[in-house]
């Protein structure tokens, strides 16, 4: 497997998976010192898009978003590289401010309907005390 950067940069990974909210991305028995890792992804204009490449360079998926380096776990001979999103882009408060349009507009359909309804309910109230009154004085 293989990861593929802004700047065009492939490098040979294990692993790349999201876990627990976390990008971790796996370089096992390589040359490079965690130094060297560090120094790659420390650069968050690089990181705006990871292409997944498969071993013959073909395109299989793509990691937007994980652009904030925090830091690197060493254990045996994997260097696990960890990466989170930036918190709170805009992208994202676009994505939530859309979705309380939406829920707004949809309670507002309900609370038309339900106003509509109670207007009904008042209307057959009314007309039934009325026939209740005409009925009182024509005795």
């Amino acid at each position: 497997m293989k990861i593929k950067l802004v700047d065009n940069t492939i490098y040979n990974v294990t692993r790349a998976d999201v876990t627990n909210g976390r990008l971790e991305i796996d370089f096992t028995g390589t040359e490079k010192t965690t130094e060297e890792i560090q120094e790659i992804f420390t650069d968050p204009s690089k990181l705006v898009n990871i292409e997944l490449l498969n071993d013959d360079n073909e395109k299989f998926g793509d990691l937007p978003g994980w652009i904030v380096y925090g830091g690197i776990m060493v254990m045996n001979d994997t260097k696990t590289v960890l990466l989170t999103k930036e918190p709170d882009t805009t992208a994202d408060r676009l994505a939530r401010a859309e979705a309380n349009a939406i829920s707004a507009n949809s309670n507002a359909k309900t609370a038309k309907e339900l106003s509509q309804e109670t207007a009904g309910q008042v209307t057959d109230l009314q007309i039934a005390l009325t026939e209740i009154y005409e009925g009182f004085t024509t005795n």
